[in-house]
């Protein structure tokens, strides 16, 4: 059930209510007293609190997390509900953190996640681990952080977010796209003072490019550490300028002679289209008899502007703000860059390819006054490619027309679902009316606009559902089940 990064993945589905994504993950910590793991649970915020049926007032899910020994005793257990209703968690997401102190052993952690809505809609994982003492130094896991800040002195709100003066929100992925500027991480080194030395040792901290034994560029720290019985690490990456690729983040104590005492190593992947999609940098671009030299000039503007439906935002500044302004040069070197950092090994095949989906999409999609890319359904078609099924209803009487796109699986995400309809009934262009997808338009109230043109007097407030009622309406069950 894990992923490639160590994360782990939960998926509820259910026929009644929406798909409840979520994330999971535990570290092994020690202190003082003993040792203890802290578990990570990532529930993205619009699965969680979008119910199909908008009647039910409390949305959210229950929690149990249990410890069992090899001897099938619980040692440790929480059971709660996790139940939010603000804006941020909407279209954010919900990071909850347990703390359970262990002692020597090998154990199994259980997890279960439940609809409280519907106490049938449950998903169980469950994963072992264990825990030996030692007198040798030793690292504690690797915790990736989302933010952290440090505590403030007389201050009474510790929490299980807090250690060594800082809180501490964890990231519950090995990702890093586009939108992350800072690597940041915390773990712990115990057992140092069990050394024969007085003298400091020798902490490495360093980014290394996967599968080699090349440091990236300048991302390593050096730095002596103090011989103590526990010595907190907190340190942050700059990864602005770190490309594309796939890395590890390596961390190790070497004693005075450079020998190896113990080592940490995680993978992690990093998306970066920032630095290439600079104008100022598009001039070192070379583009001599590339595939773009041959790209008509009045065709150029056409070739970037249909590139806006899977471009990053600072790709998209360029195109919607400054194409016009710019060269014809710089566009076949912008075009050029962007496909390059999306298929350095094949640039042209790339882009033949997309142009081959964008010709597509003209035909779908186009209407008299809009090309196919510039619509709500060419862009959704473009970006996550064609769905797995489509359910069209034109003629429905108690709503405007809509179609529904179910997409078996997009990206890390499954079970996701478009709904698009035409509200002024003449376009023959479809408008994204609500999604399930993470990113995308949520509309809690696309039943009450789909049927608005038969109630054209109800209240956006009104949480009813309009169609449970209207005659002839089918879109909830098709939504739910399409």
């Amino acid at each position: 059930m894990k992923t490639v990064f160590a994360v782990i993945t939960l998926f509820i589905v259910s026929p009644l209510h929406s798909q409840i994504e979520a994330l999971f993950d535990l570290k092994k910590f020690h202190s003082s007293e003993s040792n203890y793991i802290e578990t990570y649970l990532f529930i993205y915020g619009n699965t969680l609190f979008e119910n199909q049926d908008s009647n039910f007032n409390n949305k959210g899910v229950g929690v149990l997390q249990y410890i069992e020994n090899e001897k099938k005793q619980i040692i440790a257990h929480e059971k709660y509900i996790i139940k939010e209703q603000s804006d941020y968690v909407e279209k954010e997401g919900i990071i909850d953190l347990q703390r359970f102190p262990v002692s020597n052993g090998k154990f199994t952690i259980f997890l279960e996640i439940k609809d409280i809505n519907d106490t049938n809609n449950t998903e169980k994982y469950q994963e072992e681990f264990s825990i030996f003492d030692t007198n040798e130094p030793y690292f504690s896991d690797l915790e990736l952080l989302d933010s952290y800040w440090k505590e403030v002195e007389g201050e009474n709100n510790k929490s299980e977010l807090t250690k060594s003066g800082y809180h501490m929100v964890p990231l519950v992925t090995n990702y890093f796209g586009d939108e992350f500027e800072k690597l940041a991480y915390y773990l712990e080194i115990y057992n140092m003072n069990n050394i024969d030395s007085t003298e400091s040792l020798l902490l490495k901290q360093f980014i290394r490019i996967k599968g080699t034994d090349k440091i990236a560029g300048q991302y390593n720290k050096i730095k002596k550490v103090p011989t103590l019985g526990i010595y907190p690490v907190l340190n942050v990456f700059d990864i602005n300028n770190l490309p594309t690729g796939n890395y590890e983040l390596c961390i190790q104590l070497k004693d005075r002679k450079n020998e190896l005492l113990c080592e940490r190593i995680i993978d992690f992947q990093r998306t970066n289209l920032k630095n290439s999609m600079k104008l100022d940098r598009l001039n070192a671009v070379q583009i001599h008899n590339t595939f773009v030299s041959k790209i008509p000039v009045d065709s150029l503007t056409e070739s970037i502007n249909c590139l806006s439906p899977i471009a990053t935002r600072l790709e998209l500044n360029i195109i919607d703000k400054k194409n016009k302004n710019i060269s014809d040069t710089l566009k076949r070197q912008f075009l050029y860059s962007f496909w390059l950092n999306r298929q350095p090994e094949n640039p042209e095949l790339g882009w033949l390819k997309y142009k081959g989906e964008v010709k597509k999409s003209d035909q779908l999609f186009s209407t008299k006054v809009r090309r196919g890319y510039e619509t709500d359904m060419g862009r959704t078609f473009l970006k996550y490619g064609p769905p797995n099924t489509i359910t069209d209803r034109p003629n429905e009487p108690s709503a405007y027309p809509y179609q529904i796109w179910h997409y078996y699986k997009i990206g890390k995400f499954n079970n996701k679902r478009f709904i698009f309809y035409m509200p002024d009934l003449g376009s023959n262009e479809y408008t994204t009316l609500h999604s399930t997808l993470q990113g995308e338009y949520f509309n809690r109230n696309w039943k009450t606009d789909l049927h608005r043109r038969n109630t054209p007097g109800r209240s956006v407030d009104n949480m009813q559902n309009p169609n449970d009622s209207q005659w002839g309406s089918n879109s909830n069950t098709f939504f739910v089940n399409p």
